[in-house]
């Protein structure tokens, strides 16, 4: 991922954030968090309703690869986890090692093969048991599922066994063709059953993915629809009583000081100065659409203190739901993703592989900073309480414009903007009590909770671990 250079100021924004949360969450966290830009949050109602469907836009969030967003932050993209596993799936082809090849040209083995199909066709095997096309491979495969109890076990043994059992079915012919070319076809056959037992992989993977259902451990979203699954499932009430919880919380505190027409001198968190343009770190849009103007408002006295409260700080964590050693439930093979990596480019194995030259190719999809990725585990909180104290000669302005319980929005260092007018980000207390006569400002968020329906409220995405699966 190519991305854009934060910024000194921004940066060391991010830093203070980091800090915080390691020293609150570190030890809980799988790895290393990273801070995230992520506008539409995330919804912490994991069931609603009376069906208990599940919360897709709550899905989304752990299933959304992740790209370097237009302000060179971390964010999710336009593309899904799920998605981007099926494509890389659907472009591997099964491809036979050097060796292997060797072994399925071997002329003698090839003529042994003819017998079987002859024997197969000739029997009514084929026709009874619908095999097509009409191959060896197919032909035993078919007699492995009918004959044997072991339908995926393509030793010499097992298929011999379930050759003494086709006389007693009405074909003889075929029991005895595979019985005398067995121990010249058993090397074809370890190569045959290891490609059958990785296309059953990946064909379950593959459909499981597209066509989620209850019956493959697909999440039920609406009266109709299933999403891909996902495990364990986090408690909705505990995660809002989390949420809830003030006491869990990171704090940022901003200084400016040396205003001029156009810039001031920022501290954050106790970093060195950066003198830089004012709106490019606090950008204030104000109910009616005017915005505050701190050039107009500032002069080199002027100073301005903020704190930003991020409260109800937790982390939510779920993986996808891996595919079962029976094939019967779950979508998710990390080791047949590892296998392609490992097998494309290498004529040395046998196995699924993508050409280089493939947009799905694994050196372009694998690896840190590369697309095929995702959160493992989100950083959440309210969104930051921010309370502004402006210096005395600002006073006059302050309490002019900012008024109790109207509306807000603030860009933050061209990073994230905070409340908007629809969502009723509002100005909870101007408070002119100070003796030295500055100015405070609290601006609070909109609740979590209150008459918004369960699966649409939203919390704050601090960050998260992100993981990039395949190395």
């Amino acid at each position: 991922m190519l991305a854009k250079q934060l910024s000194p100021d921004q940066q060391a924004f991010v830093n203070s954030v980091t800090s915080e949360v390691n020293t609150l969450l570190g030890t809980q966290l799988p790895g290393k968090f990273e801070m995230v830009s992520y506008p539409p949050g995330f919804h912490p109602t994991v069931q609603y309703g009376a069906s208990a469907y599940y919360n897709s836009t709550m899905l989304d969030a752990f299933n959304g690869a992740l790209e370097i967003g237009s302000n060179g932050m971390l964010t999710l993209g336009n593309h899904q986890f799920s998605t981007l596993y099926n494509s890389i799936l659907t472009n591997a082809q099964y491809q036979y090692s050097t060796d292997d090849q060797k072994t399925v040209n071997d002329p003698l083995i090839n003529a042994a093969q003819v017998n079987v199909v002859n024997a197969g066709t000739s029997s009514g095997f084929v026709a009874a048991y619908s095999v097509t096309p009409v191959t060896y491979g197919t032909i035993i495969s078919a007699v492995l599922k009918n004959f044997s109890a072991k339908a995926t076990d393509w030793s010499t043994g097992n298929i011999a066994a379930a050759a003494q059992s086709l006389p007693n079915a009405g074909y003889a012919s075929l029991g005895s063709a595979i019985t005398t070319a067995l121990q010249k076809l058993s090397p074809l056959n370890t190569i045959l059953g290891a490609q059958a037992l990785a296309n059953d992989q990946l064909t379950a993977a593959m459909d499981h993915t597209k066509n989620p259902s209850a019956a493959n451990g697909g999440l039920q979203i609406d009266a109709n629809d299933f999403y891909v699954g996902w495990t364990p499932m986090p408690d909705s009430t505990k995660l809002l009583s989390e949420l809830a919880n003030e006491g869990s919380s990171v704090s940022v505190n901003i200084k400016a000081s040396n205003f001029s027409s156009s810039s001031a001198t920022f501290h954050i968190s106790g970093s060195a100065g950066f003198t830089i343009p004012v709106f490019d770190v606090f950008d204030i849009g104000l109910s009616g659409g005017s915005s505050y103007d701190w050039s107009k408002n500032t002069s080199s006295s002027s100073s301005l203190d903020v704190t930003m409260e991020y409260k109800g700080v937790t982390k939510v964590q779920i993986d996808p739901e891996p595919l079962s050693a029976d094939m019967k439930t779950g979508w998710y093979d990390e080791m047949l993703l590892q296998s392609i990596k490992d097998g494309s480019g290498n004529p040395d194995v046998s196995g699924f592989k993508i050409d280089s030259s493939n947009q799905y190719a694994p050196d372009k999809m694998f690896g840190q900073g590369k697309p095929f990725s995702r959160f493992r585990t989100l950083v959440v909180s309210q969104a930051p309480t921010i309370s502004m104290t402006f210096s005395a000669d600002q006073a006059s302005e302050v309490t002019s414009q900012f008024k109790e319980n109207s509306s807000v929005d603030i860009k933050l260092f061209g990073l994230f903007k905070v409340g908007s007018m629809n969502q009723s980000y509002s100005i909870t207390k101007v408070d002119k009590s100070s003796a030295s006569g500055t100015v405070t400002v609290t601006m609070s968020p909109p609740e979590i909770k209150g008459n918004i329906p369960p699966e649409k409220q939203v919390c704050f995405v601090l960050g998260g671990v992100a993981q990039y699966p395949i190395s």
